[in-house]
């Protein structure tokens, strides 16, 4: 060896060079290091099934709306409107309404608004809410059929008092009406009958009502049931229990003013509990024997078909896997229910039976167990067995979904 050692040449780092890059400050191209390989290999992997879910869900929804588009095409006269749907809409257990709301908005409303479909919605954040909406609308319906009633006997008793001898002097204004003097009124119509496509003689091809939640169906069923089968005024025994749960709640502590949904009244109580569905009179103020309708010859809703659509809610940590899962394959949820909810517009029906009790009854085995174990100390609907009287139940349809 010589007096000065030689020095030992430092290998070169490998990757690409080139000039042009060089004098722009990028000396070398390499490859990254396995640890970034396999961070940017697992966050291209899952955004790129991401993007691809929702193009997906895109595509399907609007093969969805292709489908049906034949009816919103339809041409409607000023006298005519389109049908209408009743959505019911409960939150899932543990969780907000806004859930629920999502898969309406981005699954059911688009196909429903392509067909030509109008709907009211209605939406709960407390249980109960929806039964006892459905019961009170029954009961309205009965109470005005009785002050029709009343008034119609008040009318003849008044007929019967007056003589007809008597003679009474009246206003011009009740003879006549500018309408019968002025020959500008005569050219046109005095009023335009508007006609509802709910108003047929076929009660399958009229309205619907959706719920959206096993809940939801749950207390709308209920309720259909209290508002038919129970009685008008609210029972003592049911009064005294909320005077007794009113009194409670005042001993509890002060709660705060902007807690809104604390400071609402209690849900009403049921006036007839399911035991006594099969002593109770069907709704004896009402012609039970033919189709039930309003004034505008639309049948009444609790005589129109309906429909459940579920909630696929996962909750746990333990689930974890298939929260993943469902959030990456939520086309196949846009695929089924695209699919239901073109059944709904083409207003294909079957009789009602037991089996559709059970209705979306799958999403029952999704709930927490710790909420159904509090539900059950409380007493709640949700889990509570769906009791029903065949008198009800048979004169509804179902849309049917093919399944």
């Amino acid at each position: 060896m010589s007096g000065t050692e030689t020095k030992k040449k430092v290998p070169k780092k490998g990757g690409y060079e080139n000039p042009a890059l060089r004098a722009l400050g990028i000396k070398r191209i390499s490859i990254p290091s396995k640890k970034w390989m396999v961070f940017w290999t697992v966050l291209v992997g899952i955004g790129s099934t991401i993007a691809y879910d929702k193009y997906e869900q895109k595509q399907i929804r609007q093969k969805w709306m292709e489908k049906v588009k034949q009816f919103g095409e339809e041409t409607y006269d000023i006298n005519r409107i389109p049908r209408k749907l009743t959505i019911y809409i409960a939150p899932p257990p543990n969780d907000f309404l806004d859930e629920s709301l999502k898969i309406f908005r981005k699954f059911i409303k688009p196909v429903l608004n392509s067909g030509s479909v109008e709907f009211q919605v209605f939406s709960e954040n407390r249980q109960g809410d929806i039964r006892a909406n459905v019961a009170q609308r029954i009961r309205d319906r009965r109470s005005k059929e009785v002050c029709k009633g009343n008034e119609l006997k008040e009318n003849v008793e008044n007929v019967e008092k007056t003589s007809d001898d008597e003679d009474k002097t009246v206003s011009r204004s009740t003879l006549y009406k500018p309408a019968d003097v002025l020959g500008l009124y005569k050219i046109f119509p005095k009023e335009i009958g508007v006609v509802s496509d709910d108003a047929k003689d076929d009660v399958s091809k009229s309205g619907g009502v959706i719920c959206i939640g096993r809940g939801a169906f749950k207390e709308y069923i209920s309720g259909l049931h209290e508002g038919l089968l129970g009685p008008l005024t609210k029972p003592e025994a049911v009064a005294a229990e909320e005077e007794k749960r009113a009194a409670e709640k005042a001993d509890e502590p002060a709660i705060d003013e902007d807690n809104e949904e604390a400071n609402l009244k209690p849900v009403p109580m049921k006036y007839i509990s399911g035991k006594e569905y099969q002593d109770a009179p069907l709704a004896p103020e009402l012609d039970m024997r033919v189709t039930v309708r309003d004034e505008k010859g639309v049948p009444e809703f609790f005589e129109q078909p309906v429909y459940v659509f579920p909630v696929p809610k996962v909750q746990g940590i333990m689930n974890t896997p298939r929260k993943i899962y469902n959030y990456l394959t939520k086309r196949y949820l846009a695929d089924d229910f695209g699919n239901r909810a073109s059944h709904i517009v083409r207003q294909e029906t079957v009789p009602f039976e037991y089996k559709h009790t059970l209705m979306a009854a799958e999403e029952e085995s999704d709930w927490p167990e710790k909420w159904i174990q509090k539900g059950l100390e409380k007493k709640s609907e949700w889990v509570q067995e769906l009791d029903y009287d065949d008198r009800v139940i048979s004169r509804l349809r179902v849309f049917d979904d093919k399944k």
